[in-house]
């Protein structure tokens, strides 16, 4: 059996697992099927969605309902079988790109899930949320501008009484 993490609004984590066609995510199984490339339908009893995802090594990237979600394998036989970060005020490129729309600005006070820019990749649009409350600091690349993978896209201070980015 193979365990998955997903990351997704409020860094929520859900145990997952491969399961025939489908997966079992907290128990509940999900039937998936895949319409045409990079395009999935995902069925729970009655309800379908249409979800898009893009896998990358460890990692799959999925957007459904608006919402974007990194889905990590955890491989216990690895040292850094997690080593993709999703904690703390730094917020990493999930795959190459380029910068679509910044939805906030340098200053502004947001919340852990709050967008903060959209990206493009293999003509995918994913939004990227803050990963925890505090001031939006840096943002590195314009709209417009190309990125690598791992490259550091915005950088969310802490609000913390310490000061210290966590």
């Amino acid at each position: 059996m193979t365990n998955y993490v997903i990351h997704g609004a409020n860094s929520m984590h859900f145990k997952t697992r491969k399961h025939g066609a489908g997966v079992v995510v907290n128990d509940i199984s999900v039937a998936v099927r895949k319409l045409k490339p990079y395009t999935f339908a995902a069925q729970q009893s009655s309800d379908v969605h249409k979800l898009y995802g893009v896998a990358h090594g460890d990692s799959v990237y999925v957007q459904l309902n608006g919402r974007s979600y990194c889905i990590d394998r955890i491989d216990p036989t690895r040292v850094n079988a997690a080593s993709t970060s999703h904690d703390g005020g730094i917020l990493q490129a999930p795959m190459p790109g380029v910068v679509v729309s910044w939805l906030q600005l340098p200053g502004s006070s947001v919340a852990a899930g709050t967008p903060l820019l959209v990206i493009e990749s293999m003509k995918l649009q994913m939004t990227i949320e803050a990963t925890q409350a505090g001031i939006l600091e840096n943002l590195p690349f314009a709209e417009g501008q190309t990125f690598q993978r791992g490259a550091t896209l915005a950088f969310v201070r802490s609000e913390n009484p310490s000061g210290a980015s966590v």
